[in-house]
């Protein structure tokens, strides 16, 4: 670079700036900002230097901009001196979560209308975000309806395992069937989903629903068993799918409010619904 007086304390010091590669020799613990020459010397990193004389010290100094540094060339080793910045640590984007809106917002349009009549952006715009926001959470609208119905199965399972639990007596059925029909409809919404516009919508949803069937089968037949244990196991056995079915079947036409349940009304329809539970195990 060109010449220049530098003022570094009352020092006063002859020479030029210049841009250069950092290299280290293999025989010498000292680095050096100038070009790098041969074979023996290899590069460290870019950076910018000043070199200079002291005219007092009759000596050449290297002065570095990062941090700045007078090394006084081949007098002792001095550490090395960071010329490149440290990389800063990726850090994840601390994005709030909006799965619970999303899932809100799909079972309030789900218990209206059925999952082919609903897109991806309906479910968004009723979140009050766009898709793409939809997309950070979920993949497709079949893995939402695929949760929903998996939390609600196993809300119910719970529900319906812990009441048949404490049934022993065939006259407990009637507090049984309207305890259950009370907890559908204060998750009105949810369960028309579960119970009505997602049937037959994929077939994760059809597992869950087999599977918890199932479960409820085998818990409502123990249950009958206790209550008449002298009954024929094959008939109990019976008695115990056709109960899980009847609860079923009761809160979908309950919330599809079908011809049965407009005519007779709330109070007959669920006496009507004990009435066929209790014919089950006498």
């Amino acid at each position: 670079g060109r010449g220049c007086d530098t003022a570094l304390g009352r020092d006063v010091f002859d020479g030029g700036f210049g841009i250069g590669q950092a290299g280290e020799h293999r025989d010498s613990p000292i680095d050096d900002l100038r070009a790098p020459r041969g074979t023996m010397r290899r590069a460290c990193s870019l950076g910018i230097a000043i070199n200079g004389v002291d005219r007092g010290a009759h000596h050449s100094a290297i002065i570095d901009s990062t941090p700045w540094n007078i090394r006084p060339k081949g007098h002792f080793p001095v550490k090395d001196s960071r010329i490149m910045p440290t990389p800063r640590t990726a850090r994840p984007a601390n994005r709030p979560s909006r799965r619970h809106e999303i899932l809100a917002a799909a079972i309030e349009l789900l218990a209206v209308q059925p999952p082919d009549e609903i897109a991806v952006s309906d479910i968004a715009a009723q979140a009050s975000m766009t898709p793409a926001a939809f997309y950070y959470h979920f993949s497709s609208k079949d893995e939402i309806l695929d949760e929903i119905v998996t939390a609600f199965a196993g809300d119910w399972g719970d529900t319906i395992s812990d009441l048949l639990a404490d049934l022993d007596s065939p006259s407990q059925l009637t507090d049984f069937m309207d305890t259950v029909l009370t907890w559908v409809d204060d998750r009105e919404r949810a369960a028309t989903v579960y119970f009505v516009t997602s049937i037959g919508a994929t077939s994760t949803c059809e597992a869950v629903r087999k599977r918890t069937r199932d479960d409820l089968t085998k818990r409502a037949t123990k249950a009958f068993t206790v209550m008449s244990p002298a009954k024929d196991k094959v008939e109990i056995a019976v008695a115990g799918f056709a109960l899980i079915a009847l609860l079923e079947s009761v809160a979908r036409a309950r919330l599809e409010l079908d011809p049965s349940y407009r005519t007779l009304g709330p109070m007959r329809f669920r006496a009507n619904a004990a009435a066929l539970a209790e014919h089950l195990i006498r």
